[in-house]
This record gives C-alpha cells, structure tokens and sequence, in this order.
C-alpha cells in the first residue's frame, strides 16, 4: 500500500512539474520499481548466503537482482544503451527537480560585442505569448504591436510565420491531395489569413484618423462654434508641449496628436475595447484619470494633463490595461477603483445612468428621475445578489469570473429589448419588485416592518420565520451605509440639558428595499443556491451550520397550528420529514447541511423542505400540485422559478392597473354627465345669463 502511494505521488508531482526528460526518467524508475515488487511478491528466492551470489532475469525486462541481497532492481534499457541503475540503492533515486522558469543560453557574441544569431534565423523571434485565462481568452492578438500576428505592419515573423510555413509545405508534399486539394487547401488558408484583422495599433490608426480631430482643425472648429472657454483654448498649445517633450514616447508624431471628443468614442469602445457601447463615458474619464496619474508618476519636466483622449493616450492605456489582460479581468478592473481590488456598489451607478440615457428600452424612464435611481438600485443590487454569493459587498475578481455579468451587460447592449435581458435589467421584475415593495410600506418611509412583512403573499409566511428573517437574514449591504442612514432617521430626543438628542436605531428593526429585493428573490426562487442559504441561516437557529430535527420541529408546529385553523388536512411532522428526507437524500439522516439542497437532484425540490416549515399557502400547493401542470412547468420557456413567478405578477399587477384606470375614466364621464344636467337645470331657471359677454 505504501509503495503503490509513493508511485501515485512521483506521478502527480512530475505531473504538475511539467517537464518531459524528468516524466521519461520518472517512470522508467516506478516502472522498474513495479516489476521489483512483482518479481519479490511471485517469485521471492531462497535466502541466500554470504557467499552466494543469486540472479534473476526476466526475458522482458531484465530485471537484476544484486548479488547484496538488498532486493534493489535495475532495469536495462536496451533502446538507448544506458546504464542498469545501482542495485545497491536501497531506496528509489530521487530525480533532479528543474527550475521552473530556466534560463535560456545566451548566443554567442562577436568580437565588437554585437550579438551573432544562426543563419537560418535572421532576426530575433518575438517573446513567447502570454497564457490566458481559458474561459475568456482572445483569438486574435491584443499586443499593441501585434508581435505575435502574421499580417502586422512591416512584415510578419513569430511562430504563426512557422506555422503557416509549414502547412505550406505539408500541403504541397502531401501525394494524397492532389493538385486540386492543395490549391483548395491553399486557398482556405489564403483567406482565413485575409479574415484576420490587423495589429490594434492599426485598427486604433485608422478609427482615429476616422473619428479624430488634428490641432489645426480644433481650432477652426472653436472659431466656428465660438466656443472660447479656457479648458477647449488650451489643448493645441498642450499638444505641442507633448510633441517638443523628447521624454514623452507616445506623442511623437502629428497623427499621434490626433484626438477624440467624448461624443464619438462608442466606437473605440464597442469594436477596439469590445465592451458595451453605453460604457464610452465612464470609459473616456477612466482613460484621462490614469493619463493624469502617468503624468505625476513622471520624473523630470512636468507635462499638463489632457481633457481629451489622443492616440497616444489611448496607445498608454492599450498597453497598461488592456494588453495583459483577458476580458473579464479588463471588465473587472475598469469597473473597480484603481486604488481597490473589489467592486463595491457605488462603482455601478456611473454605467447604470449611462445605461438609462442610451437604451432604447428604458426611454419612456427619462423624465422619471426618481424611477431611474429605483431601477439602478435594483439592477445593482440584484448583480450582487447573484454574483457576491458571500454576501459581503464587495465582488472580487474570482467572484466575477464565475458569474456571468461579462455575457449580461453584453446582451443588454445588443437588446432593444430590456425585457428580454432576464438575468438583471429587466423593466418587468423592477416593476414587480418595486409594487409589491409599495403595496407592502403603507407609511411611505421605504422601510418594512415586522407587521408589513407578515402580510407578505397573502399572510403566507408565519410570524417565526418573519422574526427570523429581521434577526439573522443576510443583507446585502449591511455594515457599508445602511447604519449610516439609519442614524439620521432615527427619533431625537431630548437630554437633562434640552439638547437634542439622536437615538441609534438598529438596522435589523426594518428591511430596506434592498434587503426586500434580497427577501423577494430568494422567497420566489428557492432552487438557487444564495436561496438556498439564505433560508437555511433562517432556519438555524443555533448557528452550528446544521438543521437538526429539534429546529425543523419548532418550525413545523406553527405551521401545524395554522392549517387547523384554515381547515386544511394537518400532516404529521414525521410523515412531512419522511417525505422531505426522500427527495433531498442527505448524506447524514440525523441532520441536514447545505451542500444536502444544492445537489443536483435537488434543484427542483430543495424550497419544498421550507415552504414546509414556514410558508403555509405555498406547502398546501405543495401537497396538492397537479403532476400535469408541473410537467408544463418545467417544458416552459421560463429559465427560473422567478422569471416565471415575475411574469405572471407583471400581467397581475397590469391588468389591475387598467382596471383602474378604466375605473377612472368611468367615474369622469359620470361627474362630466352631471355636471352637463345641473348646468342645464340651472339654464332652464334663467340663472345662467346670456352666453355671450355683454361687452
């Protein structure tokens, strides 16, 4: 057993080293190793004695045993003449461990000290490219030079050269093709090299010269708009301070000069940057802010800053920002503040009010400025309920790479639709999730009570886990500002002295309309996994992490009481946890963890377990479903419990609302009815006067 563990390990570690002389020496060991350890075991010999001398071979692999008696083999290579080991190594030679990163020789240099490369290489081939992340990693080269690409300004070299070389030559030395495959096979690799775009220096070259404005022409553009403020005045003469710097690198040239306005920037960011369109703003100030900070980092002269983005600038931020990074990493850290490592809530907003400004689905929201803030709150709080999974506040780059935020935000730039975009920026769940916030809050101060909470779905939820809910739930943002508000909406009160005096009020008193959209999403869809542990830290109560039988029986015994009283069939606990313990198979009968909800076969019934222990109404639905209606549910085209829940209360509170105003209409049309009969009324009794002005 011990052997068998020591050949797993050797394999493992030259595994995760990596280096293919050391594997080929490694396992010709533990391949020796092995037939010693069958040899021993099948045919163990006499033992012998000082003066005898016992060998044994095996036709196939000429295992030695030595004449010491030590049992230590060697293994005759017959391939490539080396060597038996030492049989008198008693334990398994240990192989020489390489650096990881070794050091590649240096050429040889000539007499004048210039450096001699070999004929056949020219010149000097480029750095080996950077391994990138294997769930975002890009198809063509971002380098701003483009060092690793074929078709690049000035010549190709590099590995795709080789490449492409010698599926050239594999092509026409290849008998099997014939004349017609090798021209059809060229040809496929004709184009796909005209398909490849060029270099980002170039595309960044010519959107510039597309899009860009030169010195000479700002300055006939201010004389024809007549704008003459000092900040607009100053970018030529700032310019050529950058073109006489010999210390700046990037403003050498006039096309390096050569800048865009803000305005026209959605293309730079859509098809160079590769990020949403509405992101150009936040992305052109991000741009200038590190420029500035470049500036004050500089030792020597020191440059003005800029209030536009010239080629050159945007050539600084390439290749600080985006070069060597792949897409959810440029995502995460243009987003994040430069000085943090973690996204908190405030860094959404700016994108968030770009986003209500350019949408083409969120238009009928631009004179609703109270609206707009609700929606960005929503929208900013259900990313963290979905992607900050600890519930902290704080979304990290790990935390980002595992959701699916990237994909989303692109959707929504596409999407005319923003109901369509499910995952966040729906206008239909905001409005779900706001109204029932509305119909909840009675006094208007935006914060729910015990008392609001418990009249939740129809009453469905018992006054024991809405108590749970207020002391023990997560919240999304708790500890960042929500003690801050609290304090300044706390009563005053007044001191021996007459002073006013503020009272601390706890932020676990009352739930905001953030910690509702948390209780909501996770009330309406308990097969995630945020759900799943948001209503397990509920129900334990102890907090030892477990859901023994003693908490679920406290639960269970309200919800028993309140089916007597609505005249439901009462369940027996036992009977309910038999049932529950069936479709959750827990590994551990005598309690339940979270990872027992989150299995696979658990995705659809894991709520069922809690709807039983607190929400009456959805625990009867439960036990009377229609097996027909939950195969339609579950072939529908909704995703989730609560795209689908959201759907049905949009066209709930919908309708109800031109109920309403059909209603109203009604009740205009009456009082305009009889305001026509009292004025005829009045005419008939010669009150009205004339209908014309006496004048």
């Amino acid at each position: 057993m011990v052997a068998t563990a020591s050949i797993k390990m050797d394999e493992l570690l030259v595994t995760w080293l990596g280096s293919e002389t050391i594997y080929e020496n490694v396992m010709r060991i533990i391949e020796s190793q092995k037939e010693s350890s069958n040899n021993n075991n099948n045919n163990r010999p006499a033992t012998p004695t000082k003066d005898s001398v016992t060998t044994t071979a095996r036709d196939a692999n000429n295992i030695i045993i030595g004449s010491d008696g030590s049992g230590a083999a060697a293994k005759i290579n017959d391939d490539d003449g080396r060597p038996p080991l030492s049989p008198k190594l008693s334990k398994k030679p240990r192989p020489e461990i390489p650096p990881f990163f070794r050091k590649q020789p240096t050429p040889p240099s000539d007499s004048d000290g210039t450096t001699s490369l070999p004929p056949d290489n020219p010149q000097n081939p480029p750095p080996a490219p950077p391994k990138r992340r294997l769930n975002s990693s890009f198809s063509e080269d971002q380098t701003w030079d483009g060092i690793y690409m074929v078709n690049r300004e000035g010549g190709g070299g590099g590995e795709e050269d080789r490449n492409h070389e010698f599926d050239r030559d594999s092509i026409a030395t290849d008998g099997s093709l014939g004349t017609a495959g090798a021209a059809g096979a060229t040809g496929a690799a004709s184009s796909n090299a005209k398909d490849k775009k060029p270099c980002i220096a170039l595309q960044a070259k010519e959107l510039f010269q597309e899009l860009g404005v030169t010195p000479s022409q700002h300055r006939m553009m201010m004389e024809q708009e007549g704008n003459h403020s000092p900040q607009s005045a100053n970018v030529p003469a700032i310019l050529s301070q950058y073109l006489r710097s010999p210390s700046d690198a990037y403003h050498t040239t006039e096309d390096d000069c050569r800048y865009v306005p803000m305005e026209r920037f959605e293309r730079v960011t859509k098809e160079l940057c590769n990020l949403p369109t509405f992101f150009h703003k936040p992305l052109y100030e991000r741009i200038l802010r590190l420029w500035e900070s470049h500036l004050q980092a500089r030792s020597g002269k020191k440059l003005p800053s800029l209030p536009v983005i010239t080629h050159g600038v945007f050539h600084h931020f390439w290749e600080m920002e985006m070069a060597p990074y792949d897409m959810n990493e440029r995502f995460f850290r243009l987003l994040k503040q430069p000085e943090k490592e973690y996204i908190t809530r405030d860094d959404f907003f700016p994108y968030i009010k770009e986003l209500l400004s350019d949408h083409p689905g969120l238009e009928f929201l631009s004179n609703h400025a109270e609206f707009q803030d609700k929606y960005a709150v929503t929208v900013i709080t259900r990313i963290f309920y979905s992607v900050n999974l600890c519930h902290s506040g704080r979304i990290t780059s790990r935390q980002m790479r595992k959701s699916n935020l990237l994909s989303v935000f692109q959707q929504v730039d596409e999407e005319e639709d923003i109901n369509k975009v499910t995952k966040y920026f729906s206008y239909e769940h905001f409005y779900v999730l706001y109204c029932r916030f509305w119909e909840l809050d009675h006094d208007r101060d935006y914060k729910i009570t015990r008392e609001d909470l418990l009249k939740y779905g129809e009453h469905s939820l018992s006054h024991m886990i809405v108590d749970r809910i207020f002391d023990a739930a997560p919240r999304p943002f708790e500890g960042n500002d929500n003690a801050s508000s609290s304090a300044n909406n706390a009563p005053n009160s007044v001191d021996e002295n007459g002073n006013a005096v503020q009272k601390p009020t706890s932020t676990r008193d009352f739930l905001t309309y953030e910690d509702f959209i948390f209780f909501m999403l996770s009330e309406e869809d308990k097969a995630n996994e945020f759900s799943v542990r948001y209503w397990f830290t509920c129900v334990d109560v102890d907090g030892d992490d477990k859901l023994n039988n003693m908490e679920m029986r406290s639960f269970y015994a309200v919800q028993l009481h309140r089916m007597q009283c609505m005249g439901h069939e009462v369940v027996p606990f036992e009977d309910m946890l038999c049932q529950m313990m069936d479709m959750i198979k827990p590994a551990n009968t005598e309690c339940l963890v979270v990872e027992d909800f989150l299995g696979s076969h658990c995705s659809q019934v894991s709520g069922a377990l809690f709807d039983a222990l607190f929400n009456v109404n959805k625990y009867v639905m439960f036990e009377q479903r229609d097996p027909f209606l939950e195969r339609q549910k579950r072939e529908d085209e909704f995703d989730t419990d609560w795209d689908r829940f959201a759907c049905i209360d949009y066209n709930r509170l919908a309708m109800e609302e031109e109920q309403r105003e059909e209603e109203a209409m009604e009740v205009d049309w009456v009082n305009m009815d009889e305001e026509e009969e009292d004025g005829d009324d009045y005419n008939a009794m010669g009150l009205s006067g004339s209908s014309e002005a006496p004048f």
